[in-house]
Formats: C-alpha cells, sequence, structure tokens
C-alpha cells in the first residue's frame, strides 16, 4: 500500500526520476544510510549520499516502489527493480525528524544473488571514488562471488527446496 501524501512521497519521488538533488532535499544534512551490503561503514550527509545515490541510479534500474507505510517517524518503504539482469527486492527503514526529512535510512536486499550483483556493480564505483586502485581490487573480489552466487542459487534451490 502506497500513502500518497506520506512523508516520504517526495524521497519516493526524487528515487523514481533517479534525481540527485530531489533525494538530499528529502533529507536532513547528516543523513546516515546504513548499507545492505556492509556494517563495517555508513554513506553520512549529504556530499557521501549524494556520490552514492549518483552511482545507485547508474547500477540499480527499474525501481519500483510497492508500499510506503508507518507513521510521521518512522516508515516502511519496499521496492523492486533490478541490478543488472537480476532482480531484486529492497526494505528502506527509514527514520525522519521532527520537520519530516528523513535521518536515517537503513536498507535490506534480497534474495542473495541480487545482493550480491548489487555488491559486485557498486562495490568497486563506490571504492573507485577513493582511487582506481582501490575500484579494481574491490571489483576483483566482488565478480567471483558474484559469479558462484548467482550460478549457484538454482542448484543449490533445487537441492534445498522442501
Amino acid at each position: 500500500m502506497i500513502e500518497p501524501k506520506a512523508p516520504t512521497a517526495s524521497f519516493r519521488a526524487a528515487m523514481l526520476a533517479r534525481d540527485v538533488p530531489g533525494v538530499l532535499a528529502a533529507t536532513t544534512p547528516g543523513v546516515v544510510l546504513r548499507s545492505p551490503i556492509t556494517d563495517r561503514f555508513s554513506f553520512r550527509g549529504h556530499r557521501q549520499l549524494g556520490e552514492l545515490m549518483a552511482d545507485v541510479f547508474v547500477v540499480v534500474e527499474d525501481i519500483h516502489y510497492t508500499d510506503d507505510v508507518g507513521d510521521a517517524r518512522t516508515r516502511s518503504l519496499t521496492a523492486t527493480g533490478r541490478a543488472g539482469d537480476v532482480a531484486l527486492e529492497e526494505s528502506v527503514l527509514v527514520r525522519l525528524d521532527e520537520a519530516g526529512l528523513i535521518e536515517e535510512l537503513a536498507l535490506f536486499v534480497r534474495p542473495m544473488p541480487a545482493l550480491v550483483a548489487l555488491a559486485a556493480e557498486l562495490g568497486p564505483r563506490v571504492a573507485r571514488r577513493r582511487g582506481r586502485a582501490r575500484g579494481a581490487v574491490v571489483a576483483g573480489m566482488m565478480k567471483p562471488l558474484a559469479f558462484v552466487t548467482r550460478s549457484g542459487e538454482g542448484l543449490g534451490a533445487r537441492l534445498a527446496r522442501p
């Protein structure tokens, strides 16, 4: 269910329009995005969030929101999309300040092949901002994991299916 007048409506609209300034306008200057890929670091503030969203809009396609529920301070968004040719489902826990601006986003992505495909595409882009070599190292680490996860998922599911 999507509430048309939800406090997160402008954020959703900016995401669908792939509008980085619009995403930032819906957030506080000190916004924190908690990655679905790692808990080793978060993206903090408009600069880091803006850089990340520019990369996300290159990697994630066909975003479609299916739910936006909650109250004035806490919302839950669910969406579908694709990372490359891998379908993904995303859930976002959104915390808002008293003015209705987003101060925290905690993302969760499923299924595992989609999360790994997202990490394999997004990780090197994020790392490359700190140097080409870092991007190459992250790509070298993630591409084999994405291949194994994606190719093994079908067999693993068949073997484990109840």
